[in-house]
């Protein structure tokens, strides 16, 4: 029952009519772009888009340091709501600190995935500490938005209203006050806004900039229409920038591991034998990994030359959900997958609009570094003009 409470309350959060809201973005965007080199010098573009701490704004809880797209303010508004917070004497943590000890555990579970069962024989106590200072930090501010004095508007420094979005911590209250359920489901939607939409433009910005006909087509497509295509109504209807998007999402997916250990005794009804058709048998305990980056170079879905950036392709595919996890699949598939798609979207748009040539810095193949998501190990070394 939890879970499907849960669920609904974060599908209500997740409404077309909030996820069109990007003023925050709009901002950071804004910012970013007056910082942004067009002179033709190299950047990388990889830490400007990672998401960092630099205090806590009085209406949007966490903020980047300059010339960083704040995903982060997003995000953060979204899944916790733009409350006017202070900094409060009474608060366990101050916002630095949360974020260090919210980073240290992200770290320490990557540890303990990877490692498995030899992770109980480790010294965990600097683990134990960052899990406990999170949950102090988040209860915090779960207990404040059940105070009676809790206000769930909006309010700027000059004290005007703005307008009231459900954030994801509001709608799960609604259904139910049982707070550590509550802390436990804005954790899991803060590591799924840690990095993934940066991520996910840091990887589109490699591959265009090696294949800058992609880019003066949607350059060509934004500036035809001018301001008009900054409209979300308008940009989201882009089969290029769609295509662009998942075809990053299939060379270079963010989250390219999923692992399952089987409950009892089970099989799969294919992959066995020499010809993969036969039924594989899991006994109970093990563990199966599911590689998505080899599920996305499939021949039989995706044809040949899998490895080359091809975002055309997916005018003509139209793979099922088991055979392209770029969201995941099924009933545990990504809830945030139009969030992630608008504000990539956006953010496509508006650089296209600005910067008429993107070149690569860069003459290294893509590498992976994997902790929770993967990321490019080399970053994204690129030049604009």
């Amino acid at each position: 029952m939890g879970a499907e409470v849960g669920t609904f309350a974060a599908q209500a959060s997740f409404e077309r009519s909030n996820l069109q809201d990007l003023s925050i973005l709009s901002r950071e965007v804004d910012s970013f772009l007056e910082r942004l080199p067009k002179d033709g010098s190299t950047i990388d573009l990889q830490p400007m888009l990672y998401v960092m701490v630099r205090s806590l704004d009085p209406m949007i809880f966490l903020t980047l340091t300059q010339g960083i797209i704040q995903f982060s303010n997003s995000a953060l508004s979204f899944i916790l709501g733009p409350h006017p917070f202070e900094v409060s004497a009474s608060a366990p943590l101050t916002p630095d600190e949360f974020v260090r000890s919210f980073h240290d555990g992200l770290l320490y579970s990557m540890f303990r995935t990877v490692l498995g069962r030899v992770w109980n024989i480790l010294p965990q106590a600097k683990y134990i500490n960052a899990c406990v200072r999170t949950h102090e930090f988040i209860d915090y501010y779960v207990e404040k938005m059940f105070d009676d004095n809790f206000t769930t508007g909006v309010i700027n420094n000059a004290g005007s209203s703005m307008r009231n979005l459900p954030s994801l911590m509001q709608a799960l209250s609604s259904p139910t006050n049982d707070r550590d359920y509550i802390r436990y489901q804005v954790i899991q939607g803060l590591m799924a806004a840690q990095d993934t939409t940066s991520e996910l433009l840091t990887n589109s910005l490699f591959l265009l900039a090696r294949q800058s006909k992609y880019w003066e087509r949607l350059r060509t497509e934004v500036t035809q229409q001018a301001d008009a295509f900054f409209q979300v109504d308008k940009f989201t209807k882009s089969t290029l920038i769609r295509n662009v998007l998942l075809e990053t999402l299939r060379l270079y997916p963010i989250f390219p591991l999923l692992g399952r250990i089987a409950l009892q005794d089970t099989q799969l009804p294919v992959g066995g034998g020499s010809d993969q058709n036969h039924p594989v048998f899991i006994p109970k305990g093990t563990m199966v990994i599911i590689s998505y980056y080899a599920v996305h170079r499939n021949n039989a879905v995706f044809g040949n030359d899998i490895d080359a950036f091809r975002p055309d392709l997916w005018d003509s595919i139209r793979p099922s959900q088991w055979e392209f996890y770029g969201f995941g699949a099924g009933y545990r598939a990504c809830l945030g997958q139009q969030k992630a798609m608008i504000e990539s979207s956006y953010v496509l748009v508006r650089m296209a609009y600005e910067l008429e040539k993107i070149h690569s810095r860069d003459s290294r193949e893509w590498k992976g570094g994997l902790k929770l998501t993967c990321k490019s190990a080399h970053g994204c070394k690129l030049a604009f003009n």
